[in-house]
């Protein structure tokens, strides 16, 4: 997506698109709870509905909007997000240039249980069948990168590391699977002396709240 043909009040409506969706959830847990108050005043509620409603209620907090931006590189993704979540801080928070600014995978989520922070996953887990949801099971596997949400340069700073990449043996990268022959553009970062650049990061996984 090019997001310089976009209008220019497109963040802001899906912003607002967002914030209708919490608002509507928040309305429909506050008239769950009004109706199971009602019942139980009117000695109405028995338990198995009381076990219906508290049901209600947790799947509503468990719930979790998922927003993907798929695109090929040098389409204005990151350039999106920036206009959509970090507008407030009135600069480019992720990285946005031209060229594969963004080469792993990366999830913008918040858990209260932890703090603001990027956690990476190395690329050497490739090499296993694990997938990266399994992975979330191990923290150990992941290099921590605090975020200090009240310093703008310092968010900056801590983002660029998702632009890390490091040179490889071909041979490494195709068991990472990240080595295709035909690749004109992988082709341009192709040395003499055999290695090639690959993302360091396999995922980046950033625990923001917003």
């Amino acid at each position: 997506m090019d997001t310089s043909a976009l209008p220019p009040d497109v963040a802001a409506s899906q912003v607002k698109r967002f914030q209708d969706y919490s608002a509507w959830r928040a309305d429909v847990a506050g008239r769950i709870v009004a109706y199971r108050r009602w019942l139980q005043q009117n000695e109405l509620a028995d338990a198995q509905t009381e076990l219906r409603l508290n049901q209600l209620l947790e799947r509503l907090d468990e719930d979790k909007l998922t927003i993907a931006f798929v695109a090929e590189f040098s389409r204005g993704k990151s350039e999106l997000i920036n206009a959509i979540f970090f507008a407030d801080y009135g600069r480019r928070l992720l990285p946005s240039s031209s060229g594969r600014t963004t080469m792993c995978p990366t999830e913008l989520a918040w858990d209260p249980g932890h703090p603001p922070s990027i956690q990476l996953l190395p690329i050497e887990t490739r090499a296993t069948h694990a997938t990266t949801t399994e992975f979330k099971r191990f923290p150990d596997e992941w290099t921590a990168v605090p975020l200090d949400v009240n310093d703008a340069q310092a968010l900056v700073e801590a983002f660029q590391q998702v632009r890390a990449t490091k040179r490889v043996p071909i041979e490494e990268a195709k068991h990472y699977g990240l080595f295709l022959q035909h690749d004109t553009s992988q082709a341009a970062g192709f040395a003499a002396d055999g290695m090639v650049e690959i993302p360091r990061w396999r995922h980046a996984l950033w625990q923001f709240a917003q």
